[in-house]
């Protein structure tokens, strides 16, 4: 099965497809249920998370959708930032105050672990859950890592969900560190170093 980027869907409804897998992978993740504590909050605000984080990613053409839209990875390519602020104002929207200032202060440690120099951030990995442990994650991955290596670029990302560190360890990437707050879910910011 094919499962490259596919360029010809990185438009609206592209989006609309990467949106809503990532909606579907992203609803047992520790930190975003935490965020959106109920089902109603989940499905009111993580769509909109999502669009934000996802947007930015096609914005910069730097999406990556799996042929069939069960898998999609959200990179934020070298020197290019992204609006912040919008991703904040929906959570600060949805999120009780406590849990909004354990966020920030996570996100806030999480600068301490962004690589010096050009880099490539993976935002949002996701594949519907009926097609997990298939390859789709790590084909796309694979695609993007492959461009890191050429380049000599390192590849960072933060994970939310405990249950994945492994799946990333197997594609390169290292833990630099367990960060929590508060009664906040930990997060782990991961670095893969060129090869």
């Amino acid at each position: 099965m094919e499962r490259m980027q596919n360029h010809d869907r990185m438009d609206a409804a592209g989006l609309d497809t990467a949106v809503a897998t990532l909606v579907l992978a992203f609803n047992e993740d520790p930190l975003m249920r935490w965020v959106f504590d109920s089902p109603e909050q989940y499905l009111t605000y993580a769509p909109r998370l999502i669009r934000v984080i996802a947007g930015n990613a096609f914005a910069s053409d730097s999406a990556q959708l799996s042929s069939d839209g069960r898998a999609v990875a959200c990179w934020t390519p070298p020197r290019t930032h992204h609006d912040d602020a919008s991703v904040l104002a929906i959570v600060s929207e949805a999120c009780a105050p406590q849990r909004l200032a354990a966020v920030i202060g996570m996100i806030e440690q999480l600068d301490g672990y962004r690589p010096a120099g050009d880099f490539w951030y993976l935002s949002m990995l996701g594949v519907e859950p009926v097609c997990r442990a298939k390859g789709y994650g790590a084909s796309l991955l694979a695609q993007r890592l492959c461009e890191c290596d050429a380049a000599r670029l390192p590849a960072s990302l933060w994970s939310s969900n405990e249950r994945n560190l492994s799946f990333y360890q197997r594609q390169g990437f290292e833990v630099q560190a367990r960060l929590q707050k508060a009664d906040a879910p930990p997060i782990f910011p991961m670095l893969r170093a060129p090869r």
